[in-house]
């Protein structure tokens, strides 16, 4: 309403440029062609006049102004106003500092529309850019008065008395809706009556509804001049998204908010001096600065959670799409993150993020996390990247390209100090503390559709460590001493002196080069796949006995089922955590083939893979360098 209000009386200012001695009369054409603007609305103007013939402080004043709503807002009208009236020194204007002694509005009933789009009836074109084109307000009065206010991008509409007086102030009241639910706003402001027009001038607003509840109050740099003032803010809601349609900053549907913040807006920029609050239930602060130059929006910001859930970044709606995915394909480690940024529009800026305590529902190794974030013309990068684990650390870099095409996907990450029961779920088969190395690099809209059709590699190693004695003579197709360890002592271990998983990606496929294993009585080699695209593992381990082996086993270690639950099969002995006390019936099973394979019974092609004949200890320092390279 500002805009319509300063409009009016800008054109009230032209009105006594020639020194106060131009008749009222002649002003009518100018001040209709003016409220008529570039949208061609009707305008109907009854009366101006001055208060003298001849002054250089005239009074001026217009009576029964009536403005067509623009063909596009429908019918009705944009406003209807009884009187304005103004005092203006001619002197001020010519020094450039044209500042009216009293402003009267009476009578005015004014109707503020937005489609969709974003179009708006209260000014032609887009005013993003100025600055500080205003003439500043000393002195108003608002009587007789309403607004409605019709914004079908916010999905708000209110309407109400306002009103100005020197001595009650400002108050604007509106009573509507916000998403379709009930809603009431509050504005209030000090009295214009005299005052500095540079100033600070205090205001309150209040918006209450079910799927809002925002309320600030701070200080303007002078008199209704909305393009600069400081406020403390407080929102809750359901899900941020509801607050995004209010200040319209590009934010996405979340767990419920409980926020606060002080911050400056100046021109086009913002300046978030300090945030604090809640997100479901992660707890954050943060401080920011967003600036707008040459059709850009930069944003730089520093982000520190006390905790934080990435499932309360998802409102109701987006977690009810998830859970659904889930119950369709099944549980996935990999996430569904969207790296899409063709919504982002040509936004900039820098974000430093730490998070103390990642939480989730479901049981993860991620513990905390740590990182810069750089967007530049549609390429993000994560450098710095430091995620703490249940044991151990990873570190490295991610980044996606949308400057053209599908989104592009790229990592380098390292693995350190992890313990490999805590990154596999493997109980005590194999202890060890393992190091990594992942580069990926592949094309999707979201993290997991990249990484499905990825090429690279991904490794992990260990030098030292520990394998179930059971599961190293199996690994070692000797019967014998898988047995022997199974009746004397199934819970004994034998040391590791290496492992490495090593696998070469292409379009999303995980071939090993090389998968091997090497151990104080045997060594074994895998070869298989894993398929990103599913996440499903079809992994086969062999291998031979260091020692002697009287009775060989056929079967060999087979490792299926998927990231997120892999099954681990030992020979014909079960699965891996049952393998220390198999069942008599599965002993006699296994014996029986491999009497069955040494006398020539059986599948003669199995029985060829079936085994190393004389295995070599491997180079670990040297598979090692090459996997992490």
């Amino acid at each position: 309403m500002r805009n319509v209000v300063i409009g009016i009386f800008v054109v009230l200012l032209l009105a006594v440029l020639a020194l106060g001695a131009v008749p009222a009369g002649l002003l009518r054409g100018v001040v209709s062609e003016k409220l008529q603007g570039a949208s061609e609305r009707h305008v109907e103007i009854g009366t101006v006049s001055r208060d003298s013939f001849f002054s250089y402080s005239p009074v001026i004043t217009v009576e029964n102004i009536r403005v067509a709503q623009p063909s596009w807002a429908g019918k009705g009208d944009f406003l209807t106003l009884k009187s304005i009236s103004a005092r203006v020194s001619v002197l001020d204007i010519l020094t450039g500092a044209a500042r009216p002694d009293r402003v009267r509005i009476d009578g005015l009933d004014i109707v503020l529309v937005r489609d969709k789009n974003g179009r708006s009836n209260w000014h032609d074109g887009d005013d993003d850019d100025r600055k500080g084109s205003a003439p500043v307000l000393t002195d108003l009065d608002i009587i007789n008065s309403r607004f409605s206010l019709i914004d079908h991008k916010r999905d708000l509409s209110l309407s109400g008395p306002v009103s100005v007086s020197s001595t009650d102030g400002l108050r604007a009241e509106g009573r509507g809706t916000f998403l379709k639910s009930k809603a009431t706003l509050l504005f209030t402001g000090g009295a214009i009556a005299g005052i500095d027009p540079e100033a600070d001038y205090p205001f309150s607003l209040k918006l209450q509804s079910p799927a809002l509840t925002l309320a600030a109050k701070g200080k303007m740099s002078g008199a209704l001049n909305t393009d600069n003032f400081t406020a403390s803010l407080s929102a809750r809601a359901p899900t941020l998204k509801n607050l995004d349609r209010i200040i319209e900053a590009g934010l996405f549907g979340t767990q419920p908010i409980d926020l606060r913040a002080d911050i400056r807006h100046d021109n086009n920029d913002w300046y978030i001096k300090t945030l604090n609050g809640s997100i479901g239930r992660s707890r954050l602060s943060g401080k920011a600065t967003i600036l707008k130059r040459d059709g850009r929006t930069r944003i730089d910001a520093d982000i520190n959670a006390a905790t934080l859930d990435f499932d309360d970044l998802a409102d109701d709606a987006g977690r009810a799409r998830a859970a659904a995915l889930t119950r369709r394909i099944g549980p996935r480690v990999l996430p569904n993150t969207r790296i899409n940024l063709s919504k982002m529009g040509p936004t900039d800026g820098k974000l430093n993020f730490t998070v103390n305590r990642l939480l989730s529902r479901r049981d993860t190794v991620f513990r905390s996390l740590k990182g810069k974030l750089s967007l530049d013309h549609k390429v993000i990068k994560i450098t710095g990247l430091d995620v703490g684990l249940k044991s151990g650390r990873m570190n490295g870099s991610i980044q996606v390209d949308h400057r053209s095409g599908a989104p592009k996907l790229s990592t380098d990450l390292t693995l350190n100090g992890a313990s490999l029961s805590d990154l596999i779920g493997n109980g005590d088969i194999v202890t060890a503390t393992m190091r990594g190395r992942v580069r990926l690099s592949g094309s999707g809209d979201t993290f997991r559709e990249a990484l499905e059709k990825a090429d690279g590699k991904a490794a992990m190693v260990a030098t030292r460590g520990s394998v179930r004695a059971t599961v190293a003579h199996v690994l070692g197709q000797n019967l014998g001493g898988a047995v022997e360890e199974i009746i004397g002592n199934p819970k004994a271990r034998v040391p590791m002196r290496c492992l490495v998983a090593n696998f070469s990606a292409r379009n999303g496929v995980l071939r090993p080069q090389p998968l091997a294993i090497d151990t104080e009585v045997s060594i074994g080699r895998g070869e298989g796949r894993i398929t990103l695209d599913g996440e499903q593992i079809s992994l086969v381990l062999r291998g031979g006995a260091k020692g002697k082996s009287a009775l060989r086993i056929v079967d060999p270690i087979r490792i299926s089922g998927t990231l997120t639950a892999p099954d681990v099969s030992v020979a014909g002995l079960g699965k891996a955590e049952d393998a220390e006390k198999p069942s008599l019936g599965d002993v006699l099973k296994v014996a029986g083939k491999s009497i069955g394979s040494a006398l020539g019974i059986g599948d003669s092609d199995e029985q060829k893979k079936a085994f190393i004949r004389k295995p070599k200890s491997l180079n670990c320092s040297a598979v090692v360098a090459a996997a992490m390279r």
